[in-house]
């Protein structure tokens, strides 16, 4: 240890010595109290941080979250702890609170930290960016890397979204080189090769975009997810084949995707748009009437009503190609007033909560925990509002505002159980006026206490003797009996002092008789005196045993009473309100602004879906004019057309 010098270094070192002894007593005692108070605190931040990662592997996001907030308030955690902040920003994105995680990101950036700790929060700030669709600075941040070395999990989701931006500007080459390295035998090496494999298609490198797709594919039957992902491999196989105009590829291909799987309306068009160009009109419009059987406000099956009639034309089948475009067209007519319909159903206010599960009764292991979305049985606003929860966007959106609901609710129930607080506090405070009485029985009883706890070894002492030898009978007989014996004793005495004479002889005799009758009668009244000592001590032990109980009882619930006095409860519990009602009135804006914001999205994407279905409709009308136009000029008539 080095020591600091001093202007004095002529003093001695006797005196140096003396100095130092003297004061180490104040400074050991020092030390010791700032050491205990730093271990205490230290403890209680072990204990604290452990509760919170519980609950966050738990998958009880909101109470982690809750743990760190009320920590930090309370001084047990700092913002200096890395480790813990990162955990708050996670919590913060998968919250939907964007603006607080990229603060607490921002601040652990700006520390001394180890590069691999800074590339990781650099990583966190790159994809809640990406999350929330800025994209220019997802890019911008994502570019650093978080290893050079080894493509750890963090490593291949940076890759992974950084590439999906750089798709998103035609830069292929660029997205091809950073999913290259990403190993295949993990869920998000699946991904990489997936994306990697459309990255090749679109920049004109198909032959190698298909190899790496085919891979994908070949994965062997998994979950739900894998399984999914294989279906979108083969599609996107078959979509550039049918580019390349090799419909043979295309149908290979496509025989791969699941009937039962979300893509199998998307394979059974194309499946049949393959043979088509095959000249296989008849296999075509198998496929086609196939799918014309499903859900009519599903986009596939939509379009298989327009293409099946074209089918029919090729194989001159005219009249059945003309029904064919007027069945269209009729589905076509009854899709947009089922789109309309939703349209002025996603005007009310109500129509968003109907979507959402009742949120009676939150009391599951997280309370923001949402549940599933609840689909309408109407098979139009189904088939819509699964196309609509497949965007990023909206769905985001949407979790965040069933997070807010149950935030409702949940502030609702704090409101309630302060209330009841609250009426718990005022009754007890209502109880103060016996406060006094009950701390005089309380020290009574205690009292009592003692006095039976100091009679108590007696008791004990007379049942041990009594058990240890029961002839003697001198260590039981009641004190009536033995003021008895004491009377006899002395009168025996006073005969013994009688001179000898006949008088004597007969008192002695009758003396003998006496003491014998007092002996049997106290020897038979013994057991019983024996059995009352044993009574007694029992009785006397659960009487002492309830009135402790009974004296503890009374003394914590005058602590209590006084706890509860002085800190005010009541009051308290009444600013609790307010800052309940705050937060209330806080969470109903924001409930407005997200029913406001997902009802625009969702209106938009509605009239978007309109628009396409007008245009559907307007061709089977201009289809079966010209089919009708056809037929007049076969037989010689003008042609007029059909009237929509």
């Amino acid at each position: 240890m080095k020591y600091p010098l001093f202007p004095h270094r002529c003093l001695p070192r006797l005196l140096i010595a003396v100095a130092i002894s003297a004061a180490l007593p104040a400074m050991a005692a020092d030390l010791n109290k700032r050491l205990k108070v730093k271990q205490e605190k230290q403890d209680l931040t072990e204990v604290v941080m452990g509760q919170v990662m519980h609950d966050y592997y738990l998958g009880k996001g909101f109470s982690s979250l809750n743990g760190i907030l009320t920590a930090k308030a309370a001084g047990i955690l700092s913002d200096d702890v890395t480790a813990t902040e990162i955990l708050l920003g996670d919590l913060y994105t998968a919250f939907g609170m964007p603006d607080a995680a990229d603060n607490v990101f921002s601040r652990i950036i700006t520390r001394d930290l180890r590069s691999e700790t800074r590339n990781e929060t650099w990583f966190r700030q790159g994809r809640l960016k990406y999350r929330q669709g800025e994209y220019f600075e997802a890019e911008r941040i994502l570019n650093v890397p978080i290893s050079s070395t080894e493509i750890v999990p963090l490593e291949a989701e940076r890759r992974v979204m950084l590439a999906n931006v750089l798709m998103g500007k035609n830069e292929f080459d660029r997205a091809r080189d950073l999913l290259a390295p990403i190993p295949m035998d993990t869920a998000i090496g699946m991904y990489a090769t997936y994306n990697m494999g459309v990255a090749h298609i679109r920049a004109n490198q198909p032959e190698e975009g298909v190899r790496l797709l085919e891979t994908v594919m070949a994965l062997p039957v998994s979950d739900h997810e894998t399984n999914a992902l294989k279906d979108r491999a083969a599609l996107a196989i078959a979509y550039s084949y049918l580019q390349a105009n090799n419909p043979e590829k295309a149908r290979e291909a496509l025989v791969n995707v699941r009937l039962e799987g979300p893509f199998s309306n998307s394979a059974m068009l194309s499946l049949g748009y393959a043979h088509f160009l095959r000249n296989d009109q008849k296999r075509a419009l198998s496929f086609w009437l196939e799918l014309m059987t499903r859900n009519p406000a599903d986009s596939s099956v939509q379009e298989a009503m327009l293409l099946a009639p074209r089918a029919y034309e090729a194989l001159q089948a005219n009249q059945q190609a003309f029904f064919g475009y007027k069945l269209a067209a009729q589905t076509m007519s009854s899709q947009l007033a089922a789109v309309d319909q939703i349209i002025t159903q996603v005007k009310a206010p109500a129509w968003l909560d109907q979507l959402s599960p009742s949120t009676d009764g939150v009391r599951g292991s997280d309370p923001l925990d949402t549940p599933r979305m609840a689909l309408p049985s109407n098979p139009t606003e189904t088939a819509f509002l699964s196309s609509l929860f497949a965007s990023h966007t909206f769905n985001e959106a949407y979790l965040q505002y069933q997070q807010l609901r149950q935030l409702q609710v949940l502030l609702a129930q704090r409101h309630e159980d302060l209330k009841a607080m609250r009426d718990i506090a005022g009754s007890m405070s209502r109880r103060q006026s016996l406060l006094s009485e009950q701390e005089k029985r309380v020290v009574a009883i205690e009292d009592r206490t003692l006095a039976l706890q100091d009679y108590w070894p007696t008791l004990q002492s007379r049942a041990r003797t009594a058990a240890r030898n029961t002839r003697n009978l001198s260590g039981n007989i009641s004190p009536q009996d033995r003021e008895r014996n004491n009377q006899l004793e002395q009168l025996e005495i006073s005969i013994n002092r009688l001179s000898d004479s006949p008088l004597k002889e007969m008192l002695v005799n009758r003396m003998r008789i006496l003491k014998g009758l007092h002996s049997f009668d106290v020897a038979n009244k013994a057991p019983r005196t024996q059995n009352q000592m044993l009574v007694e001590l029992t009785r006397y032990e659960s009487e002492l045993r309830q009135i402790r109980k009974r004296a503890e009882a009374l003394r914590q619930t005058l602590e209590d009473s006084k706890r509860i006095s002085k800190a005010d409860i009541v009051n308290r519990t009444l600013a609790f309100d307010k800052r309940l009602d705050s937060a209330q009135k806080g969470v109903e804006i924001a409930l407005t602004e997200h029913r406001n914001y997902l009802g625009a999205l969702t209106i938009a994407a509605l009239e978007d879906k309109r628009s396409r279905l007008s245009d559907d409709l307007a061709q089977a009308y201009l289809n079966i004019a010209r089919l009708q136009d056809s037929a007049l000029i076969r037989e010689g008539q003008p042609a007029g057309g059909i009237q929509p």
